[in-house]
């Protein structure tokens, strides 16, 4: 066990607040398919949180009513009148971590982000800002991606946003939007077109925008003037204003990790760009997406990449030592692709498939937005815990167990890079046999919860709450298995690592 806790040296916690080049293992990535740009009409939402070694917690929180005339406290200090009942979310909790959660709620409304470098400098705040609760409020509180994106926006101009900066994907049933917030009160949000597919490494994604079309496009009231005013954008030029020009720090725009990423989705969509590119906001696909495509796409090591694969197709080396601007990465915390689809019910229609942890050794498992609850060894605490604990944690909360699921998918995915050659394979190949018998029964599935929430909704979301346990549990027993296969211990209540809490936390 001792040569194992050694990999985790390698991966320090470096505050990266402000910084604009980024270790690979703290790069997220995003991508956004418009319903018309699927291969099935469903709205997609891809997404790798990339943030070293953490424990990640899945919780479901449920709905809930609150007193009139209360008020919500922030986490620096400020606070907002409570609204009347919050919704219920789906939460994968990061304790500790201020930027790294995600989010579906009850609307199907799904949240995350990514790290994106701004040129602001200046921390204009009050009541000390907010940054973790931005998120947190969307989840409780939005109905469609398009309140939720009213609701940051409103909070972002009163309280101010502590980050440098960074970049929010948001969808529902029908749309999905880009959330760029800069250090300070200044944000501005796109609609990625339905017939577009929307990619984003970490840096701002949101180019040219035109403010007068508020069905597309959102920003702060002084984005433009004071862009204007820092010297960042001139419109006696007679150009449209470029976000991204604009705000974005040169360091994100040239950082190899990011066009290296952009260019490596590009290429597994098919399209004809370079690396060195000005890659747009969005674009039309050659071919339409799909659910598996995307998947492939988030498990993805750079394979074939010129210039970028130095692994020889995975075959004489770990591509995560060896390759650059890699999608999926050693520092991948959780991987999950929601498909979205508005002809039925919300409870079955949203279905977020999660890989928890590395997406190219674990399966993504499907989560219905209806499901009321998570097996209990998929979170450290229950979620009054996990809420009253989120920003100070307890300081046993990086130590191993071995009746945590999170910490059988950490050791294997450790012990794969560390024998990338002979263990990848194996473990890839049991994920993918996972994977194939989800998606296969998927139909079946949803075809018999149909049927019952016909005839009795709260029987349906019984139907679907059980069929998720029952695929998370499966896959933590598939992880102890290639564990047990591939001679690989398992983790014990005894066993250390080092603590990666800090005063800043990473923002990824």
């Amino acid at each position: 066990m001792k040569k194992f806790l050694i990999l985790f040296l390698i991966t320090p916690l470096i505050p990266c607040l402000g910084q604009e080049i980024l270790p690979s293992e703290y790069n997220c990535f995003s991508v956004l398919v418009g319903k018309n740009a699927s291969i099935d009409g469903t709205l997609l939402y891809g997404h790798n949180d990339d943030d070293g070694f953490q424990l990640v917690n899945y919780y479901v929180i449920p709905r809930k009513n609150h007193p009139k005339g209360t008020k919500q406290t922030l986490q620096y200090g400020g606070s907002i009148p409570q609204v009347a009942t919050t919704n219920k979310f789906f939460w994968m909790e990061v304790p500790g971590m201020e930027v790294s959660d995600g989010f579906m709620n009850e609307y199907g409304v799904c949240i995350g982000s990514n790290f994106c470098g701004s040129k602001e400098t200046e921390m204009d705040i009050t009541n000390g800002g907010i940054l973790y609760d931005l998120r947190l409020i969307m989840a409780q509180r939005a109905k469609t991606a398009r309140e939720a994106i009213q609701i940051a926006g409103n909070l972002i101009e009163e309280f101010g946003y502590r980050g440098s900066g960074r970049s929010y994907c948001i969808s529902d049933r029908e749309e999905a939007w880009v959330l760029s917030v800069v250090k300070g009160r200044r944000w501005a949000a796109a609609r990625v077109p339905d017939d577009e597919v929307m990619i984003l490494p970490n840096y701002y994604p949101i180019a040219e925008m035109d403010l007068q079309d508020t069905f597309n496009y959102m920003g702060s009231e002084d984005l433009i003037s004071y862009a204007q005013q820092k010297g960042w954008y001139d419109s006696s030029k007679n150009e449209k204003f470029n976000f991204r020009k604009a705000y974005a720090s040169n360091g994100a725009l040239k950082n190899k990790g990011n066009t290296g990423r952009a260019w490596s989705a590009y290429s597994s969509l098919e399209e004809d760009y370079n690396r060195n590119d000005n890659f747009p906001f969005s674009f039309k696909p050659k071919k339409k997406v799909s659910k598996q495509k995307l998947m492939a796409l988030l498990a993805g090591h750079s394979q074939g990449m010129q210039g970028m694969d130095n692994t020889e197709s995975c075959t004489i080396g770990n591509p995560y030592e060896l390759n650059e601007g890699m999608i999926c990465n050693g520092g991948t915390i959780y991987s999950f692709v929601v498909e979205s689809r508005p002809w039925m019910p919300i409870e079955i229609g949203t279905v977020m498939w999660l890989a928890p942890r590395r997406s190219d050794v674990q399966p993504f498992i499907p989560w219905y937005c209806g499901v009321t609850e998570v097996p209990e060894n998929y979170a450290k605490k229950g979620y009054l815990n996990a809420m009253q604990y989120h920003y100070t944690p307890p300081s046993d909360i990086h130590e191993m167990s071995n009746n945590l699921a999170y910490w059988h998918f950490e050791v294997l995915s450790a012990n794969v890079n560390k024998d990338f050659v002979q263990k990848y394979p194996v473990a890839f190949t049991e994920k993918r046999k996972m994977e194939n018998v989800l998606l296969k029964a998927q139909e079946k599935v949803e075809k018999e919860a149909l049927k019952k929430y016909k005839a009795n909704p709260d029987q349906a979301i019984k139907f679907i709450t059980q069929y998720s346990n029952e695929q998370a549990n499966k896959a933590y027993l598939q992880t102890v298995g290639l564990l047990n296969l591939l001679e690989i211990p398992l983790p014990n209540t005894k066993t250390k690592t080092i603590k990666i809490k800090d005063d800043v936390p990473v923002e990824n």
